[in-house]
């Protein structure tokens, strides 16, 4: 198995907007246990100064305001602080598992591996189920890239009637029968453009015969643009109507670039599209079959969760169904492990994410449920020799981390107080733009499983109002570089990558044109 570095243990494999495959996406969530508290609303109360605790550690509402203070480009904002306190938990458990064992050899491996082991059964079984005919001669390759390569150009003439917004049934049926004569007088060999010149109601095209000249996609409305473009020159297409009235089109010539050296581009990008839209029938036809359906009050348990994802649930908490489906259901619990492999500024977005993302997601994790399943029918799984794979992978990844820390380079003993020092000198770097801090991924989960931690979400106002006074005190302040990962600091999304296309001209069009 080719090494693929911290991934997938230290890097989340889930965006809501999706850019990787689906299948991918699927195999993301981890199956960990979730202990601690009894219901979404309780959190650490006590001593309110507290904003975290970990292995014996606390982190103080003044220490957090003075280390976010530090630089005066992170904003004094809850979420910033809830990063922080994740941040905190993360490395200070980190530095006492090392401090323990520079191997971390107390780890536990199989509940580690666990994501990367599902990811590879599912795309086992995307392997089996997903074959799309992908086979393209030499003929088709030059057809396709006539219709669908970038830079595709048509020349088409067209005849607009126009329906009248508040026209009556009786009247809208005249056009329709007017539109139906005039495509089979053209389609019989009449002059197109001399039928256009006379009934078409569209002035600037119609001086001209109709003829729209040459355009590319995009630059029509939607019904205009598929029936053009699916046409071959000379054709004349059934009456298509847009909001701009009735049209019958008459597709004049076509030209585009020759193929070429993005020959091999281009086959590859069709291979690609093919299969992912054989993944999409299978998973929806997967799902459809399973009945997959998102419980009405879901949504708000999952904004909650996500808003949160350090408080640990139990009981009744972890068992609340959030989606279920043929044979199993999606919980609370299982959703909140999932949302904990998330990157902080992926987990914030589920608070504003509009309810139809937040609900894809919703249904995405119970398909990778039945993917599984489906997969375990079907009995496809790891071989021995892949699972000490997996191990091996996860050993190393484990190593990695460790020597990246530096806390296993760190001299001054193991105590509680050197421990607090190194975590507090790591985030102050970070925080300054000096340090890069890794995030942990799955790794600090098992660490917050051998651990155990506390967030106090009731603590941000505290330490927001802290970094306000302590700011205030200090005066204007400098620029700073930022700290990564807070908001306004991510690095840009880059665009899937596929195959380009050619960006339409804006130009002027003439009146009724569409």
């Amino acid at each position: 198995m080719p090494r693929r570095r911290y991934a997938p243990f230290l890097q989340p494999l889930l965006e809501i907007q999706m850019k990787f495959s689906r299948w991918l996406l699927l195999a993301a969530a981890a199956l960990l246990l979730i202990a601690g508290c009894d219901s979404f609303g309780q959190a650490m109360t006590s001593h309110t100064d507290v904003v975290a605790r970990a292995a014996g550690h606390e982190l103080k509402v003044e220490e957090a305001a003075r280390m976010l203070s530090a630089n005066p480009e992170i904003p004094a904002d809850p979420q910033v602080v809830q990063q922080l306190a994740s941040v905190w938990v993360d490395y200070t458990l980190l530095a006492t598992a090392i401090a323990e064992d520079t191997a971390l050899a107390g780890i536990n491996l199989e509940a580690f591996i666990q994501p990367a082991r599902e990811q590879m059964v599912v795309m086992k079984l995307r392997e089996r189920v997903i074959r799309p005919d992908t086979a393209l001669t030499e003929e088709a390759l030059q057809q396709r890239w006539a219709t669908e390569g970038p830079g595709a150009e048509i020349r088409a003439r067209h005849i607009l009637l126009r329906v009248p917004g508040d026209a009556t049934p009786a009247q809208r049926d005249s056009v329709q029968r007017l539109a139906e004569e005039l495509r089979q007088r053209a389609a019989a060999g009449e002059d197109f453009a001399a039928l256009a010149g006379q009934y078409s109601q569209d002035p600037g095209s119609a001086a001209r015969g109709g003829d729209l000249g040459f355009f590319g996609r995009g630059r029509m409305v939607a019904p205009f643009e598929e029936a053009a473009f699916n046409m071959q020159p000379g054709e004349v297409s059934p009456v298509v109507e847009s909001p701009f009235g009735l049209h019958i089109i008459r597709l004049e010539e076509r030209r585009q670039q020759e193929l070429g050296e993005q020959r091999e581009q281009f086959r590859q990008f069709l291979v690609q599209r093919a299969e992912q839209q054989a993944e999409t029938a299978y998973l929806d036809s997967l799902a459809a079959s399973a009945n997959v359906a998102v419980r009405p009050d879901a949504l708000p348990v999952v904004r909650e969760i996500a808003g949160n994802p350090s408080r640990a649930l139990r009981g009744r908490a972890t068992t609340r169904v959030l989606a279920s489906y043929s044979g199993g259901d999606l919980t609370s619990g299982e959703f909140a492990e999932y949302v904990r492999t998330m990157p902080p500024h992926i987990q914030n977005a589920f608070a504003t994410a509009p309810d139809d993302q937040v609900e894809g997601a919703v249904k995405q994790l119970a398909q990778k449920e039945l993917l599984l399943q489906e997969a375990e029918r079907q009995g496809v799984a790891l071989s021995a020799a892949e699972m000490d794979s997996v191990r091996m992978e996860a050993r190393q990844a484990i190593r990695e981390i460790v020597q990246i820390s530096g806390f296993a380079q760190q001299t001054g003993g193991n105590s509680q107080a050197v421990i607090e020092q190194q975590v507090k000198e790591l985030i102050e770097g970070a925080i300054r733009g000096e340090r890069q801090l890794v995030p942990l991924g799955q790794l600090s989960f098992a660490l917050r499983e051998q651990y155990g931690a506390d967030i106090n979400q009731g603590s941000f106002p505290q330490v927001v109002s802290a970094i306000d006074r302590i700011r205030s005190a200090q005066g204007p302040p400098a620029g700073a570089p930022g700290m990564p990962g807070s908001p306004g600091q991510m690095p840009p999304q880059q665009p899937p990558q596929g195959m380009p296309q050619q960006q339409p001209q804006e130009a002027p069009q003439p009146e009724g044109t569409p």
